[in-house]
């Protein structure tokens, strides 16, 4: 979002040079609130940014991975060779933090992408039990998603209560509630020891049935790059 807003706001203040705004995915430049709700059930197929790059005269390269960073050369290395700049603005985001010992485990999923919520979309459609491990806005977004689309769904949080260290606590107190109302399990002050097919299990033994793990436990910037 950062990115597109700065270069539609160049072109409104009259900047005539050119423009070109890099993006790893190949899709259209989009916005990633509604990937948790409308995107996710189907609602709409995407959240593409109403902007006519085109007619601003922004160049777009899609799909186009940005691998390092040469400043004293005033160049980006990509995946597509390098690009030179005259100025640059680093507006990648954040990347969300995975949950350790989960690398390329089958089931477990992050969302955070449009592709991310398209793969996610059928296993809300064939109504998996579904664990989400975090309690913030993402988990608590998915959750209710999951809700809607006919899924049975715990989420597990390590803290005593959701949003912990984003809200004060008079203020996420409320949310235990939210979760009841809403049908959602929630197992505070409770860590994920490891995924096994079917199952999520915590610290304490307990296990949960789990046909779908959705992760998000936090988020980092996006930046390792800098470091090519």
């Amino acid at each position: 979002m950062a990115g597109v807003q700065t270069a539609v706001a160049l072109r409104e203040q009259g900047f005539t040079g050119t423009v070109t705004l890099i993006g790893a995915e190949p899709h259209q430049p989009y916005d990633r609130p509604p990937l948790s709700k409308a995107v996710l059930l189907g609602k709409a197929e995407d959240s593409a940014f109403d902007v006519d790059f085109e007619e601003l005269g922004i160049e777009l390269r899609l799909g186009c991975e940005v691998l390092g960073l040469r400043p004293g050369d005033h160049e980006l290395d990509t995946g597509a060779g390098p690009v030179p700049y005259d100025v640059l603005v680093v507006a990648t985001g954040a990347e969300p933090v995975r949950l350790p010992g989960t690398e390329g485990v089958p089931g477990v999923h992050l969302l955070r992408t449009l592709d991310d919520a398209e793969r996610l979309r059928p296993v809300l459609a064939r109504q998996h039990d579904v664990v989400v491990v975090g309690a913030g806005w993402i988990g608590a977004e998915f959750a209710t998603a999951a809700r809607e689309a006919g899924c049975a769904v715990t989420v597990v949080e390590a803290e005593e209560r959701p949003l912990t260290g984003t809200l004060p606590a008079e203020v996420a107190a409320p949310m235990a509630a939210w979760y009841a109302e809403a049908g959602v399990g929630l197992r505070t002050r409770a860590r994920v020891a490891r995924v096994e097919p079917g199952a999520v299990v915590l610290d304490d033994g307990s296990r949960l049935p789990a046909g779908a793990v959705v992760v998000g436990i936090g988020a980092r910037p996006a930046t390792a790059w800098l470091a090519g």
